[in-house]
């Protein structure tokens, strides 16, 4: 189990996500040592979390979350249709 540390909780008041659902994910994730690393949050994938572990490997270190500006969630079909329309 990681410690984990919240650099930015403005950030999460701002976006109004639940912190302890942050720290269980982040507590669980394995992360080489002095490795940064960018992963979705779990319970809304419109929202990327951005951090490092720590130079001792003790501890991960949240240091940002990016809301996507233009997020939709949409299944394969939905998917296939948007290729379509964007002329892929």
């Amino acid at each position: 189990m990681n410690k984990v540390i919240i650099e930015c909780t403005e950030l999460v008041d701002k976006y109004e996500l639940r912190k302890e659902d942050i720290i269980k994910q982040l507590e669980t994730i394995e992360i080489e040592k002095d490795q940064d690393f960018v992963i979705a949050y779990d319970k809304d994938f419109g929202f990327t979390l951005v951090g490092e572990m720590s130079k001792n490997n003790t501890s991960i270190i949240l240091t940002n979350i990016i809301k996507a500006d233009d997020f939709r969630e949409m299944d394969n079909s939905d998917l296939f249709q948007f290729i379509r329309e964007q002329g892929g």
